[in-house]
């Protein structure tokens, strides 16, 4: 039977960082224990050299005949070498030592870096992004596989029994890529950018000067930090064996506490605090996991800085650093990229190797704290540089969205940074149309017959676009009063963001909704600072602003949530009403909305303090649109459901079990009194004690003597389950 692709895909991801794990604990046991840590600095020069000479050997090679054709042969090649440094080793151990180091260096990133193109260009986008968390785990598993492959073997063997192991993965990983297959998209020739077109917009760019500096000294910071742990271990263990079960618990544990720091903090921090700080986390613990532990002088203590600066980096940095290319354009990004992850990288191992070299020559009996001192210096020198990249990443952002060298969708916006930009960027003019076109709709109404908004396009805050007619016809016919005029317009080719306010009037006219609301989803992303204005707006026709929070809900932006969130305290009950249900419908499309439970409940407590006659003359004046969808809780044609429960309901359904509320609620109108108790009890379990003595009343309950149910809450949900199935 056949494998699909993923699953060969996912196998080599567990193999190839499983032998790049125990390669470099076997690479750095063989080197140390054949030679004296002091000559560590001249290999990294060496072995960053020869990559950098490799990355491009093997981009030419991609480029001109493709992942799939070119990575199979290099895993063999590779293969090849670690079996004839197996057949040599007990000739030559210092020259296979040498050549091990050599060999890592060389082939270790090219490889890695040459799987995730065959991964690219074999699936769709769609299965991409189904696939690569499955292989991005599958790697982490390969990491603790490594960690424990090698110390396991050295101690069961000896340290050349893992060369022929290293080898026998990299030819499983090269029969596994070829297994992977080629993809069905068709892959145009790749455009040969070379060196110079990059080097040029390097020296003419400060941005890309400052992310190129960063890479050489996170990379210093690294080899300064690496040596330092490396003298320690070879100082501590002899044999190579021991070296090797060091070396492989330090990467495995490595890998896994990326993988939890990644996965339990990464999405989190970027969301929450932005580019800026998550890149300046690393250099802050490194500076001061360095100044406690230099004067401790001991193996754990170094290799602890290294560690934390290593899952920091790979993890929290890595991400970040990502995203500084976000605010170039392709034509930038492309030629440069290379440069700065690639090359900028062994440039810092070289400039890092030499810095340990000058110490070692100045000071022949270099120790360890000595070496970690010098790295918190460099530690700092990158929190500055940090500091100033993320001054000037803001800069960079705000000035290619205005000149439109890049397009941004603003659901796809990851983190705090780039997301206060585009809301600095885009609600200052958003707004200033709006409020023209309030004081527009205002002047109209005092003076009565005022002339249309097409003659006075300055007055609405339109300016004409460089043809002129188009926006103007457009502003003509969607301010004229004439159907027939206006939906033309609204079918015709021509839409632009300058008409958001010529439009929303339009949202409270029942025939023409729909197509209004149709036109303003496509623009969103760029009018939520619009949206949002005029939804709170109360010059705006009421049966408008109730129809906005249905335009919001299509993007997931947060600042649509907040829009929303904001639309919730409205004095209309018909606003409150529209934004509960769209945010409703939100939470059901995707469950990870970030949605404030706190300020919810503060809400339902506001919506309950209201009198009995408020509570039951609550009406919607209008039809609802959308009614019966998935914002909905209850049956909307159950006589028992009064609107203002409903509502109650919907926003619970915010922040509690959207499917057990939906159980209660029908239960709780049901003349089952059994199944009401058992929905009762539910809700006495999941909601606070000041809201549910709040809620009671509405319900026809008192609150005197109730308490909190032994029974867990799924086990209540199991029996509303069945009552209502019933």
């Amino acid at each position: 039977m056949r494998l699909p692709a993923a699953s060969w895909a996912i196998g080599v991801a567990t193999l190839m960082i499983a032998h790049q794990v125990a390669g470099k604990a076997t690479r750095d046991a063989l080197f140390l224990s054949q030679f004296a840590v002091t000559a560590l600095p001249k290999m990294v020069m060496a072995s960053a050299v020869l990559s950098m000479l490799a990355v491009v050997v093997i981009a030419r090679l991609l480029a001109q005949f493709g992942p799939l054709r070119v990575m199979p042969g290099a895993f063999a090649l590779s293969a090849l070498l670690f079996f004839a440094s197996w057949i040599l080793f007990a000739v030559a151990p210092a020259a296979i030592s040498i050549m091990l180091y050599l060999q890592m260096g060389v082939f270790g990133a090219v490889l890695i870096s040459g799987f995730w193109s065959v991964v690219n260009e074999r699936f769709d986008p769609y299965t991409a992004k189904q696939t690569i968390a499955r292989i991005g785990a599958a790697a982490t598993l390969g990491g603790l596989l490594g960690g424990v492959l090698a110390g396991r073997v050295a101690e069961a063997m000896d340290v050349r029994a893992m060369l022929l192991v290293l080898g026998l993965l990299h030819a499983l990983c090269g029969i596994g890529v070829r297994a992977i297959g080629e993809g069905r998209r068709t892959v145009g020739v790749a455009t040969d950018l070379g060196l110079l077109p990059g080097l040029q917009l390097l020296r003419q760019q400060r941005y890309l000067q400052g992310m190129g500096a960063l890479m050489v000294l996170v990379a210093v910071l690294a080899a300064l930090l690496d040596y330092a742990m490396k003298a320690q271990a070879s100082m501590r263990y002899v044999k190579s064996e021991d070296l090797v079960g060091f070396f492989g618990q330090f990467y495995a544990f490595v890998g896994l506490a990326t993988f939890l720091v990644q996965w339990l903090l990464g999405p989190r921090l970027l969301k929450r605090f932005g580019i800026g700080p998550v890149l300046a986390l690393m250099p802050v613990v490194t500076v001061f996991a360095g100044l406690l532990g230099a004067g401790v002088g001991r193996l754990w203590a170094t290799t602890a800085i290294r560690a934390a600066q290593m899952v920091t980096v790979n993890s929290l940095f890595r991400s970040a650093f990502e995203l500084l290319y976000t605010p170039l354009p392709p034509l930038t990004k492309r030629p440069t990229k290379a440069i700065i992850d690639v090359a900028s990288d062994r440039l810092g191992d070289v400039v890092g190797s030499g810095i340990l070299l000058a110490l070692l020559a100045v000071v022949p009996g270099l120790n360890s704290a000595a070496v970690v001192i010098v790295a918190v210096v460099v530690a700092l020198l990158a929190l500055a540089v940090t500091l100033r990249l993320h001054r000037g990443y803001v800069e960079q952002l705000a000035a290619s969205l205005r000149d439109g060298a890049i397009s941004l969708a603003a659901d796809e916006v990851v983190d705090a940074t780039t997301r206060h930009t585009l809301a600095e960027l885009t609600a200052a003019s958003e707004r200033e149309l709006l409020a023209a076109r309030i004081r527009q709709m205002k002047q109209q109404r005092s003076a009565g017959d005022a002339p249309p908004l097409a003659e006075h396009g300055d007055a609405a805050g339109i300016t004409p676009d460089p043809a002129g007619v188009p926006l103007a016809a457009a502003v003509t016919a969607l301010t004229s009063g004439d159907e027939r005029a206006i939906r033309r317009c609204l079918t015709g080719s021509f839409m632009d963001t300058r008409l958001a306010p010529c439009l929303l009037p339009l949202l409270g006219h029942d025939a023409l909704a729909s197509d209004v609301r149709m036109e303003l989803r496509w623009m969103v992303p760029r009018l939520i600072g619009t949206l949002a204005d005029a939804l709170l707006d109360p010059d705006l026709p009421l049966v408008a602003r109730q129809r906005i929070p249905s335009v919001l809900e299509v993007t997931h932006n947060p600042r649509a949530v907040e829009a929303l969130m904001s639309g919730l305290d409205d004095d209309e009950f018909n606003v409150r009403y529209s934004s509960a249900r769209a945010l409703a419908r939100m939470r059901a499309r995707d469950a990870d909305i970030d949605i404030d439970g706190a300020r919810v409940f503060a809400v339902i407590e506001r919506e309950l303090a209201v009198d009995e006659r408020a509570w039951l003359a609550r009406e919607l004046d209008y039809e609802v649109e959308l009614r019966g969808d998935a914002g909905d809780l209850a049956d909307v044609d159950n006589p028992r459901m009064n609107i203002s429960m409903e509502h109650v309901f919907t926003l619970l359904g915010l922040v509690l079990d959207r499917q057990a509320l939906r159980l209660a609620l029908r239960a709780v109108a049901s003349d089952d009194r059994t199944l009401r108790g058992t929905a009762l009890e539910y809700l006495e379990n999941v909601l606070p004690d000041e809201l549910r003595r709040d809620l009671w009343p509405w319900l026809g309950e008192t609150t005197e003597g109730a308490t909190r149910s032994n029974r867990p809450s799924t086990a209540l949900v199991e029996d509303l389950r069945r009552g209502v199935d019933a």
